[in-house]
């Protein structure tokens, strides 16, 4: 008899572990994230994660259609997804980003904005994100819009794909429903096919993370000018 509360108490103290677990290594990416925006970065090893994570940060700091649709808080929401996203290997290579469980549905009233953050958040380790196909024997990775898969492009416009999943319109549905209408995202690209408000050069070419850096700053501040 003495036994069961044994068991509880260790299951207590291995859920509360767990949930500890959990909350200090988002603390450690919310943190990554901050000096991600610093002048921090230039000493940083950059992966393809973060380098979406500052794209998509930068657009949505810009005035565009895109930042118009998603809205003045819509940064914070995209923090927020980041740092629960985990990666997995998934049998399905088609899947970019997958998100499950249930959901805890969030408002801020200074940004205006109501949004919700599902238990799971995971990137596909051999989806869109990571990988292309490059040998027969490889399974197809489909195409992103008209972007192909494992490219700068391709990244943004998944993670703005599943931002939209979580972030409520005025009318108070979500922007895109859970059936997944790309409509939307269609007219964020121009007449060539490119992400309106991306900076048009590409990662491959880059020499260096600071000449990286150096670019979307002086993008941003070109916007802000254009605004003014």
């Amino acid at each position: 008899m003495k036994c069961q509360p044994l068991l509880a108490i260790a299951l207590l103290l291995t859920t509360s572990m767990s949930g500890l677990g959990k909350f200090l290594s988002e603390e450690k990416q919310r943190s990554r994230l901050q000096a991600l925006r610093t002048e921090d970065v230039k000493n940083m090893h950059l992966t393809p994660l973060d380098r979406a994570y500052l794209d998509t940060y930068a657009m949505l700091s810009g005035h565009n259609q895109c930042s118009q649709f998603f809205g003045s808080g819509s940064r914070q929401v995209l923090d927020e997804f980041v740092i629960r996203l985990r990666i997995r290997l998934m049998t399905d290579s088609r899947i970019g980003i997958r998100m499950s469980g249930t959901f805890t549905s969030l408002v801020e009233p200074q940004e205006g904005i109501s949004y919700r953050l599902f238990d799971q958040a995971e990137i596909n380790s051999i989806g869109a994100f990571y990988r292309s196909k490059t040998f027969p024997s490889q399974p197809l990775v489909p195409n992103m819009g008209s972007f192909g898969p494992n490219t700068r492009e391709a990244r943004v416009l998944i993670l703005l794909h599943e931002l939209a999943h979580l972030i409520k319109g005025r009318d108070g549905r979500w922007l895109i429903p859970d059936d997944g209408s790309d409509a939307q995202l269609a007219s964020w690209l121009d007449a060539k096919g490119r992400m309106v408000g991306l900076p048009q050069f590409s990662i491959d070419q880059v020499v260096n993370v600071g000449l990286f850096v150096l670019v979307i700053v002086l993008w941003l501040n070109l916007t802000d000018r254009r605004r003014r």
